[in-house]
């Protein structure tokens, strides 16, 4: 139970380490979110290395994953839009769309396929 609630905690943290500060007028990033998937639509962390030590507004970093896991690009949600959930249906769900390697203009149960922001981005 401990590894699946610590598994579960790095997946989320590693979202949120893909939202990175955008500059002042954008809503949201212009590049898609990374996810790592494994075949069954879960997601796993990703390994992100930041290409400036800066306050300023920089690049993107650049993000990959590790180990047996499929790298997936995602859409950011809009402001005020919500990720579907994360159950087991939508894991499946997830692992099916991404065959194509992208979940850029996918849905679930009339949502999209998002990935939200931090708070504050």
């Amino acid at each position: 139970m401990r590894a699946l609630f610590l598994t579960a905690l790095a997946g989320f943290a590693a979202v949120a380490a893909v939202a990175v500060a955008q500059p002042a007028g954008q809503s949201h990033p212009q590049t898609p979110a990374t996810l790592c998937l494994d075949g069954m639509g879960v997601n796993h962390p990703v390994i992100c290395h930041s290409q400036t030590a800066s306050r300023f507004a920089s690049p993107p970093d650049i993000c990959s994953c590790s180990g047996p896991y499929r790298q997936v690009d995602a859409p950011y949600c809009a402001k005020g839009q919500t990720a579907p959930a994360d159950t087991a249906d939508f894991d499946h769900a997830r692992a099916k769309a991404a065959e194509d390697g992208s979940l850029i203009g996918d849905s679930y149960r009339g949502k999209p396929m998002c990935v939200e922001l931090r708070a504050g981005y």
